[in-house]
């Protein structure tokens, strides 16, 4: 029995001094597995800005079609004036002027040319006078036509911008994950070595230890078990009709790719893609943008969440993410590229949530 107890310490402290490539390699997976969260989450904020460019540029696009459709309206207007006026012109010239009451007044009478005279210039007036109004009308269209077209030039630019920045981004996701994955399969390969080295080590401190407690078997009454006791956490929330609809439509996805700024069931979703569809099939409208829609709906305390509440993150002062919220601590959502639709855990470090 002494010269177990004496061994059992023994083994213990081999293990424990015992050198391992394990330890080195959980440092390097931790810090790349950091640098992968951190380039997704900037996938999502470029995400969520491309989201709210596309809106910009849409309403763009309307306001130079509503003023293209003013300016040919001025333009046909200007045209219409232009003939009607010249033929007014050509008719007082043809008739000096005057109307079918006057011709048997103004006709042989030297005294009409005056008259006559006075209204060409009147008429000529008119002309310059309204062509001159409408002309100022279509500069000011065609002015704020140009200035909307500059405003769409940059507004595309920026959306190449981004678009780049998004590819950069995915391309370095992809290599940090690739060299994730070969670090973690050799810490893999370490670990089951060094489980292996610990096997052996166990069933040598198992020997010893058995010999300890044969020894005091006799002195020793038979332990009574304590179990820890367990909590249930299980989540009687249940929302309401919308509420669940919501769910439902967006649990009819799972399986669905992340596809990023987009919003088509059965093709791909981003994440405030999915929460605008699946609310909008329980007829709520949402716009297709984390921010937009943190803004547009009702904010709750986490305390009182149901079924088909939205559940935001940020970062930087910015909100870039959005899951929508199941019940028993559970969400669905569209997380990054790579991924398709499914149920998780809640993510930790949400900032805020909200009930359409």
């Amino acid at each position: 029995m002494v010269a177990a107890a004496t061994l059992l310490p023994a083994l213990r402290a081999s293990a424990a001094n015992s050198p391992s490539p394990v330890s080195t390699l959980q440092s390097k997976a931790s810090v790349l597995a950091s640098k992968v969260a951190t380039i997704q989450v900037k996938l999502q904020v470029l995400s969520e800005e491309y989201d709210q460019a596309a809106t910009r540029e849409a309403l763009l696009r309307r306001d130079i079609r509503k003023d293209e459709r003013r300016i040919d309206m001025a333009r046909s207007t200007v045209s219409d004036d232009k003939q009607l006026l010249q033929r007014q012109t050509i008719d007082a010239y043809v008739s000096d002027g005057a109307t079918s009451d006057d011709l048997s007044a103004l006709t042989g009478n030297e005294n009409a040319l005056p008259a006559q005279q006075t209204y060409l210039e009147d008429a000529a007036g008119r002309l310059s006078s309204a062509v001159s109004s409408l002309r100022f009308s279509e500069h000011a269209l065609v002015e704020r036509a140009d200035q909307l077209a500059r405003d769409e030039v940059q507004s595309r630019a920026a959306m190449k911008t981004l678009n780049a920045a998004r590819t950069n981004a995915d391309e370095l996701d992809t290599d940090l994950t690739s060299t994730l994955r070969g670090v973690n399969g050799s810490l893999a390969a370490a670990v089951a070595n060094q489980q292996k080295q610990e096997a052996v080590q166990a069933a040598a401190q198992a020997a010893a230890a058995q010999v300890i407690k044969q020894a005091q078997q006799q002195s020793d009454a038979a332990t009574s078990p304590n179990p820890a006791a367990t909590v249930d956490p299980t989540d009687t929330a249940t929302g309401d009709q919308q509420g669940l609809a919501a769910v439902h439509a967006a649990e009819s996805q799972i399986g669905v790719p992340y596809v990023w700024a987009s919003s088509s069931p059965g093709y791909g979703f981003d994440c405030s893609g999915l929460a605008m569809w699946a609310w909008g099939q329980a007829g709520v409208s949402l716009p297709h943008s984390a921010e937009d829609q943190y803004y547009s709906i009702e904010h709750i305390p986490f305390s009182e969440l149901q079924p088909g509440d939205l559940i935001f993150y940020a970062a930087g002062g910015y909100i870039y993410h959005v899951v929508m919220y199941i019940g028993n601590g559970q969400a669905v959502q569209a997380e990054q590229t790579g991924t398709t639709i499914a149920i998780t855990p809640v993510p930790p470090g949400a900032f805020a949530a909200g009930r359409p």
